[in-house]
């Protein structure tokens, strides 16, 4: 391994962990997950949930108002259960190639949510979603080799090798 790819990988490895964190993040704040010990403590987890994500439901249905509301909130439900699992797909390394892909779908959609309120985060626009797309978009090259599919890759490689 030369030192260029040492450094790629462990770019990717940021890259995934940074990336993967915030997007796991925001998707809780969206399905009320705010700590994870509600995962085992609320009695009825999908009610809890369902409750949780009406903000983002709201938004959802008024931006694409196009949409019948039954099926805005599919899509909002699908959205955030989507960056949560992506997000830890990426996070890990694990599928990064198809959790990248969503993830980039899914910001194209949240830039089209924040493009009336201009470029500026901090005034509700579209920065901070253009750059998840552009770390999702490098994330489509795949994982690196420190990650779940690069072990699983060396494991494979060293028994086919043996």
């Amino acid at each position: 391994m030369t030192d260029t790819d040492m450094r790629r990988d462990l770019t990717l490895v940021f890259l995934r962990v940074c990336l993967g964190a915030i997007f796991i993040y925001h998707a809780r704040m969206k399905l009320g997950w705010t700590e994870f010990s509600i995962l085992w403590e609320t009695d009825n987890l999908i009610h809890y949930t369902y409750t949780q994500l009406g903000p983002f439901i709201q938004l959802v249905t008024q931006t694409l108002n196009f949409l019948t509301p039954s099926q805005a909130e599919f899509m909002a439900i699908s959205a955030a259960l989507v960056e949560y699992c992506a997000g830890w797909g990426i996070f890990l390394g694990f599928m990064t190639r198809i959790s990248a892909a969503l993830l980039c779908c899914l910001m194209i959609v949240a830039i089209y949510f924040h493009l009336p309120y201009g470029f500026n985060g901090a005034q509700g626009g579209f920065e901070w979603a253009m750059l998840c797309l552009a770390g999702s978009q490098a994330l489509l090259t795949g994982a690196g080799r420190y990650s779940i599919e690069g072990l699983i890759s060396a494991t494979t490689t060293a028994e086919s090798q043996a």
